[in-house]
């Protein structure tokens, strides 16, 4: 089929139309989500518990204010509690280690220093090849020296930085928190006035807006809310298994510091490429090399390849049947997106698939695509 210079010039407009539209609509979200963010979240918030509203309104014949402002209190009730518990419980442990490290870092110390003094220790033999070596050679002696204190110099500055960086953020956060508590109550008011109004806001936007928009919207919007959700409970669920797991494993160990221990490497789970061994198997060479438990350092190995064998086996399943994502493209979104945008990457990146998945499915593209080529849209 031959395409005239006039439909060229249809499908040039259109397309540039396209991008016009995109480009206008990324710089609009980047200027209005700073400014909307908590009325976004407070909407998620009220369609997570709409299902309940509902559910009451029908069953227990609730006014809908009284159903949507009792959710609201559960919700925040629960996280407040957990949050209460949870820091509560990391403080109190966190106390006890603050008293348990001292010895524990002495015994280090000395090891150490056993370590370095016997002469018969193949390091005490190196130190004194490299003092021979250098009384030999001053000229590498002034270049090994003035190295030594260049790079001592950095990790100075480096760990300067870092102490300042975290002062910093604390009186950073301090300062904020009157913002914070304003902002979440801002979220919990937005939550509140959109559940009780959304009966009214749903019939106002199937109005305004085309049968075939609300079609196409309806599919995405369903495709993306099932994906989402299903992502986010299959990490909480890989977590919460994880969590436990070593909670359990710690206690069948007798360790002192199982519940924050635990949280700690529910968080660490997932950060990309450490996971749950960054702190396991670390721990398990300081047991057994310096602190001389071999049954802990023994326990933990075994804890990790418990860890190992039990994410790998589940981690595919949950994702693939969650989110409808297979483990490879999943894989291929977290990398992408923690390439791309950081730590916050790794929700970006399998976001951003689900909702080109959503999109085609709603044949969006196809309808695009006809539009640009100026078919019309009813097309089969």
């Amino acid at each position: 089929m031959n395409i005239s210079s006039s439909q060229w010039i249809g499908i040039l407009i259109r397309l540039g139309l396209l991008v016009l539209i995109g480009v206008a609509a990324y710089y609009a979200l980047s200027f209005a989500l700073p400014l909307l963010y908590p009325f976004l979240i407070g909407w998620l918030i009220a369609m997570a518990i709409e299902p309940a509203v509902r559910f009451l309104e029908r069953r227990l014949r609730l006014p809908r204010w009284a159903g949507v402002s009792l959710m609201l209190i559960i919700v925040l009730a629960v996280v407040s509690s957990l949050l209460v518990l949870l820091i509560t419980q990391v403080v109190v442990e966190l106390t006890r280690l603050a008293e348990f490290l001292p010895s524990n870092l002495d015994r280090f110390n000395q090891y150490l220093l056993d370590v370095f003094l016997d002469e018969d220790t193949g390091i005490s033999q190196l130190i004194h090849n490299v003092q021979t070596y250098l009384q030999n050679n001053p000229e590498h002696q002034k270049e090994i020296v003035s190295s030594i204190r260049e790079n001592l110099g950095i990790i100075t500055q480096k760990g300067t930085e870092m102490i300042t960086d975290i002062i910093a953020g604390i009186g950073s956060f301090l300062t904020d928190l009157p913002y914070i508590v304003a902002v979440i109550v801002i979220i919990f008011l937005a939550a509140l006035f959109i559940g009780l109004d959304w009966p009214r806001m749903r019939a106002t936007i199937n109005r305004v807006l085309p049968e075939r928009v609300r079609r196409t919207g309806g599919i995405v919007l369903k495709d993306i809310r099932v994906s989402l959700f299903g992502f986010v409970r299959a990490q909480l669920t890989l977590i919460t298994i994880t969590a436990i797991l070593v909670l359990v494993g710690l206690w069948i160990l007798g360790v002192k510091y199982a519940l924050t221990v635990a949280i700690i490497v529910g968080v660490v789970d997932l950060l990309p490429y450490l996971g749950v061994g960054a702190v396991l198997v670390p721990w398990s060479a300081y047991s057994y090399f310096f602190g001389g438990d071999t049954k802990l350092a023994v326990g933990l190995l075994i804890l990790y390849g418990v860890l190992l064998v039990v994410r790998q086996s589940l981690e595919a399943k949950l994702v693939s049947s969650n989110v409808g994502l297979d483990p490879l493209t999943t894989l291929i979104a977290l990398f992408v997106g923690l390439n791309l945008f950081g730590f916050i990457g790794l929700i970006i990146g399998p976001v951003s698939v689900v909702i080109m998945i959503a999109l085609y499915r709603a044949h969006v593209f196809r309808d695009l695509w006809r539009f640009i080529k100026g078919d019309s849209f009813n097309r089969s």
